[in-house]
């Protein structure tokens, strides 16, 4: 009986050790103040990807999402389960243009999660190429 109890405790032991903690994740949404004279704002993402090229969000298609708000792009985000942690902006070093910079944060196991629900043209660009 003891025998079957100490592997049970071990058991329960290794899979506790083996599933994954949730962690935060955070991403950066990127507005271009510029566009605005357009009605709509180009918005891009930095998730941690190391190449920051085309980065901005498109459809299945391929073609670019337009956001006519940097709080419309947000919305999009919360509906992922994206949260706003902060907004602040800055200026652009090559033409001094505004740039309005959005943090948001996720709760994910992995990664991998981390892009779940969207896709960028880089993301789409690869997946074209490998099929």
């Amino acid at each position: 009986m003891n025998r079957i109890l100490l592997a049970f405790l071990f058991s329960f032991i290794a899979i506790a050790l083996l599933a994954q903690t949730p962690y935060k994740a955070y991403c950066n949404l990127i507005g271009d103040e510029n566009s605005l004279k357009k009605g709509i704002v180009s918005v891009s993402i930095d998730y941690g990807q190391e190449d920051l090229k085309d980065n901005k969000f498109v459809d299945e298609n391929g073609k670019e999402i337009k956001f006519r708000t940097m709080v419309s792009a947000a919305n999009f985000m919360s509906k992922l389960g994206w949260r706003l942690e902060q907004v602040y902006n800055r200026y652009d070093k090559i033409d001094d243009s505004p740039i309005i910079i959005w943090v948001l944060s996720k709760e994910v196991n992995s990664d991998a999660e981390i892009t779940n629900g969207f896709q960028t043209k880089q993301m789409y660009t690869k997946l074209r190429v490998s099929q």
